[in-house]
């Protein structure tokens, strides 16, 4: 049965066709058996062949359901000019009367529509005398196929409208999936910056050392050295960390270590002086646990401060580390060197604020006073964003 629905459903000329076809073999069928009492007077020469011609026009009435609607229309007029009983063509006017009225109404098709159907009222009330009932029956059918056809325009738009709706959803779930997706990436892109600029800038200054002092001081140089590997290492296994996240749950080696937050602030500033940044560090009010989410904002934000500071200050810096009962303020202050900045516009002032921004803190980076760069951070406590 299925396959039988899906081949009508595909081939909906061929279905009306032999729709057609069967209409007029019944009619005619019934009329030839009744004789002379029959509603189609067969001894009437023009009225079989106009009611093939009727019925052939059903074969066309989803493409052209107007021009059905006018054919059967003018069968049922002609049939009254002939002094026909009409029942005969009243089959394919309703069947056209059902056709027009599943389409999607327009102001020319409600007109014309309107036009036939009116021609078609006056045929059958100027017909042979009959009683009021049959006539009353005739209109009844006529609004019976009427009604069907709304029912079914209706129920195609109720259809339409849902499987829209379903699209728009689709399409709304496909657009957040990207904005997530974009998200991560920028999240993703963040943490590789933040990891890699720090660690490299380090092995940069390191390797120039060593390369200068490898003649004239060895153990200087060598010292030099140790710091680039330890430095090189320390990237590894963050860039290892880091990437451990974006395997699949099933995969194994993920990140066996949790993310970075002020606990290790300590061993990241002695990378620092052991880079050789003449770096102080002030710490106020009492220290607490944080927001995970902060935590990390707030180690990157000092990790990233300090890079900016080594790469282009002139090897000095203060950083101030401020515990209020709502925020945590940072604040990395460095006299501005010869390879500063002038606007501040570089990709990790911008990453440190968007990631104070992220956790709904603030971020002021540019000159001071006293030819000094500040980068002052405001980061809450209050939440978890």
């Amino acid at each position: 049965m299925e396959k039988i629905l899906s081949w009508t459903r595909k081939h909906p000329r061929v279905v009306d066709a032999v729709s057609a076809a069967v209409i007029y073999v019944v009619i005619f069928g019934l009329s030839a058996a009744d004789g002379a009492e029959s509603a189609l007077d067969i001894r009437i020469p023009p009225l079989p062949g106009l009611l093939a011609v009727v019925t052939a026009s059903l074969a066309v009435r989803r493409k052209r359901p107007l021009w059905t609607l006018g054919v059967t229309a003018f069968g049922v007029a002609t049939a009254t000019a002939l002094g026909a009983d009409l029942e005969p063509f009243l089959v394919p006017l309703a069947v056209a009367t059902f056709t027009v009225h599943t389409d999607r109404w327009t102001k020319r098709r409600a007109s014309a529509a309107g036009v036939l159907l009116a021609v078609s009222a006056v045929a059958i009330v100027t017909s042979s005398p009959g009683s009021a009932w049959e006539d009353l029956g005739r209109f009844t059918l006529i609004g019976m196929a009427a009604a069907a056809g709304e029912a079914v325009r209706t129920r195609r738009a109720f259809i339409a409208a849902i499987e829209e709706r379903a699209v728009r959803a689709e399409r709304s779930r496909e657009e957040e999936a990207r904005r997530r997706v974009a998200e991560e990436r920028l999240h993703i892109a963040r943490e590789l910056h933040d990891v890699v600029a720090h660690h490299i800038s380090v092995i940069n200054v390191q390797a120039a050392v060593a390369e200068h002092l490898i003649t004239s001081q060895p153990d200087a140089a060598a010292e030099a050295l140790h710091h680039v590997r330890r430095s090189s290492r320390s990237v590894l296994d963050e860039l290892r960390d880091l990437l451990g996240v974006l395997r699949g749950a099933g995969e194994p080696d993920g990140p066996a270590e949790p993310a970075p937050g002020m606990d290790l602030l300590g061993p990241l500033v002695e990378t620092f002086r052991h880079s050789g940044l003449e770096l102080r560090w002030t710490s106020a009010g009492e220290p607490r646990p944080l927001p995970a989410t902060v935590d990390l904002v707030a180690y990157r934000v000092i990790q990233e401060a300090l890079t900016n500071v080594h790469r282009h200050g002139n090897g000095t810096a203060h950083l101030s580390v401020t515990y209020t009962p709502a925020d945590l303020v940072l604040q990395v202050v460095n006299p501005r060197g010869r390879n500063a900045s002038a606007d501040g516009s570089g990709l990790g002032l911008i990453g440190i604020r968007e990631r104070a921004g992220a956790v709904g803190g603030t971020a002021r980076t540019g000159p001071g006073p006293g030819d000094t760069f500040h980068v002052h951070v405001t980061l809450p406590l209050g939440k978890n964003p």
